[in-house]
């Protein structure tokens, strides 16, 4: 038994390109396997019950390595959030927001874009370990915010002189943030959650968050997925935890102010690089705009309870199609394809990242990824071609938005993944096609403006 059942374990590492499994005693394997295959046949029941929609497709799933699944829930256990937490920490984020603000009017220069904090963090998180997900410390790189009010017209002198400032106000901030105690002697709160009119609104204490009720039955089921438990007949217990997990998330995604949410491909794309290319993962995404259950995503502890496996930084596969839809940030594109680069180079599989990142040709990253060996193909979407899903949208009434800017869609792929996957015309032309924007379409549906305002009726009138 323990010879086959190790043949077992070694071929479903092999099939999925990653390291082997570490040696384990026969009894301890037995287990592990067992409820492995269980879990897996009860998700296998359940996709069957769930269709795909618009906002995701609950019958498609990576296979990944147990190993690496093990490593990610040995990291995640690591992290600790909690609601009172998340309000505290958004608290910060906003005061930080605010600071920032004020050090551009002292600088005399123009509004700094709403994604700055999280150009900062995001920058200083690619070359420092941050102690906090959203919260520098006074070792942090603050390179990225530094760039963002040298474009917005500041002088180097200045905007260095301000980062500085700015890095120690937060440094102050994260250690009064770690002094509190979250837990012990505070009076028990819950988590409440309330439905109207098609929507969800959760509340802890006097802070709410909102999302759609069909995001809140596809995290819901996320959820219950990855612990085990039947959405239906959930305890009582679970779904309060289940409620906490909503809200911390929901918060920490809020806290970035918008720049978190950046545009989705529409469920058309997705389907043709499932379809045409295998897709069925993404690089950079989050329980609230993935296509998949299983994602690479920017925080491990918000996140991994709805199925994400951590940062794309900190992900090694050796086989398998991934799409890869970066933050627009030009030192996380660049990392990025450092990252691939390095990956492709070390696979022994077929292995292939389907990139989309904006046309801008005149930065670093996009250079890197058009001139790099890997390359196998550049479509260019003109901007007035195609559309995106809002990033907002689990709390919006619309999804489709028009595109701001061309885009281009790169076809990075080993030897192996150009014989197992070949990118053809007629695939990019599906793709293409794919892309194109429902805004229109979705607005005559609403009876809106383009001003996103309803129409009246002049029925009877």
């Amino acid at each position: 038994m323990a010879d086959t059942l190790e043949t077992i374990l070694a071929s479903m590492a092999a099939a999925t390109g990653n390291a082997s499994l570490p040696e384990k005693s026969n009894a301890a394997a037995t287990t592990e396997f067992e409820v492995s295959k269980s879990t897996s046949k009860k998700r296998e029941r359940e996709t069957l019950l769930t269709p795909p929609s618009d906002i995701w497709n609950p019958q498609e799933e990576m296979s990944l390595d147990f190993t690496v699944l093990a490593k990610v829930t040995d990291a995640a256990k690591s992290c600790t959030t909690n609601p009172a937490m998340e309000i505290a920490r958004q608290q910060i984020v906003r005061t930080l927001c605010s600071k920032i603000r004020r050090a551009s009017e002292d600088l005399g220069i123009g509004k700094v874009p709403n994604s700055v904090y999280e150009t900062w963090q995001f920058t200083s998180q690619l070359t420092v370990k941050e102690h906090d997900p959203l919260i520098s410390h006074d070792g942090s790189d603050y390179s990225g915010l530094f760039e963002e009010l040298c474009k917005a017209g500041a002088s180097k002198s200045g905007a260095r002189k301000k980062c500085k400032e700015l890095t120690r106000e937060s440094e102050r901030m994260l250690r009064k943030f770690g002094q509190q105690d979250f837990v012990a002697g505070k009076k028990k709160v819950r988590v409440t959650v309330m439905e109207e009119g098609g929507s969800f609104q959760l509340a802890y204490g006097k802070s709410t968050v909102k999302l759609s009720a069909a995001h809140y039955v596809k995290l819901c089921e996320m959820y219950a997925r990855k612990q085990g438990l039947d959405r239906s007949r959930m305890a009582l217990k679970d779904q309060c935890e289940f409620e906490n997990a909503l809200f911390c998330l929901l918060l920490r995604y809020e806290s970035l102010d918008g720049g978190g949410f950046q545009a989705a491909l529409n469920e058309e794309c997705f389907g043709v690089l499932l379809e045409e290319f295998n897709c069925r993962m993404e690089c950079f995404a989050s329980p609230l705009n993935c296509r998949y259950s299983r994602f690479c995503s920017a925080f491990l502890d918000t996140d991994f309870v709805f199925g994400s496996v951590g940062s794309f930084f900190d992900f090694s596969p050796r086989s398998g199609c991934f799409e890869a839809n970066p933050p627009f940030i030009p030192r996380v594109i660049e990392r990025m394809a450092d990252h691939m680069t390095a990956l492709l180079t070390a696979a022994d599989g077929p292995l292939a990242f389907i990139v989309i990142i904006p046309a801008w040709q005149e930065t670093e990253g996009w250079r890197r990824l058009n001139t790099s060996r890997f390359n196998q193909m550049h479509l260019l979407v003109p901007q007035k071609q195609h559309g995106y899903c809002e990033g907002k949208q689990q709390i919006r009434k619309t999804r489709w938005r028009i595109a701001s800017f061309d885009t281009s869609v790169f076809f990075w792929q080993n030897a192996k993944a150009c014989n197992e996957w070949p990118v053809t015309e007629k695939k990019l032309e599906s793709l293409k096609h794919a892309f194109k924007s429902k805004q229109a379409e979705e607005r005559d549906a609403l009876g809106l403006r383009k001003s996103g305002k309803r129409v009246r009726s002049t029925h009877g009138t």
